[in-house]
């Protein structure tokens, strides 16, 4: 992979993840749109506004970034995460998708802003966990994030094919992208935790393999990932 080239490549993947996301849920009955959620029993709305949020939180630190002032403290999610679902819970859902729509071109033209040197390079960024590039923290939130809650909207709803599906196609275009092997391992070993918290034990194996061959430093923590118990002890 040439370094100039990736940043095209992100940006098409973070627009792919906001047009599949929009199509995923306004293919649902429309009365799918209006439910009001339960906290252990999310509507669509309650999931696209907690995307929302995170990706909020995105554009606040790259904004700080690009400005060259200092970030924004860190939240705990375990604590917002209640929050956001109380404030947005009985919002329209017109507005929740606009907003939606309106935070994701804001991430995209900071992106456009950032230079593949900063995209790529390892340590750059201090508030990165473990001094990962900034890529990492562009598909965590507005791609892989995006992922996971198309998930569990549909395990919520029993719908184990369709979830695996999901994690599958959205992995396979990472994986057949031209981005860093760090990208694709980390969604490769995603996935093979996906398939092994849901008994998929042998499409798991392989595609652990294949995740651990491209992320080698990811080998140590899966070897007490609680993901991968049931691997592990067959």
């Amino acid at each position: 992979m040439t370094q100039h080239a990736f940043k095209p490549i992100l940006i098409n993947l973070l627009h792919q993840a906001q047009k599949e996301q929009n199509a995923f849920f306004q293919q649902l009955p429309p009365a799918e749109l209006t439910i009001i959620g339960k906290p252990d029993y999310w509507s669509a709305k309650d999931h696209v506004s907690h995307l929302t949020y995170w990706r909020q939180r995105l554009v606040l630190k790259l904004e700080a970034l690009l400005r060259q002032e200092t970030q924004p403290a860190s939240e705990d999610f375990e604590q917002i995460n209640p929050i956001v679902f109380e404030e947005n819970r009985y919002r329209l859902w017109p507005d929740i998708l606009a907003e939606s729509d309106r935070v994701y071109t804001r991430l995209i033209t900071l992106a456009e802003q950032l230079t593949d040197e900063d995209l790529t390079t390892f340590g750059r960024f201090d508030w990165l966990h473990d001094g990962m590039p900034l890529y990492t923290a562009f598909m965590g939130n507005c791609y892989e994030h995006t992922q996971i809650h198309l998930g569990y909207y549909l395990l919520d709803r029993h719908d184990l094919t369709g979830a695996l599906t999901t994690y599958e196609v959205w992995a396979n275009r990472v994986i057949e992208a031209n981005v860093p092997d760090t990208l694709k391992g980390y969604m490769l070993y995603n996935l093979a935790c996906f398939y092994a918290t849901h008994d998929q034990l042998e499409q798991a194996k392989p595609v652990l393999q294949q995740a651990l061959a491209l992320y080698p430093e990811m080998g140590e923590f899966a070897q007490t990932d609680p993901d991968l118990t049931l691997l592990y002890s067959n």
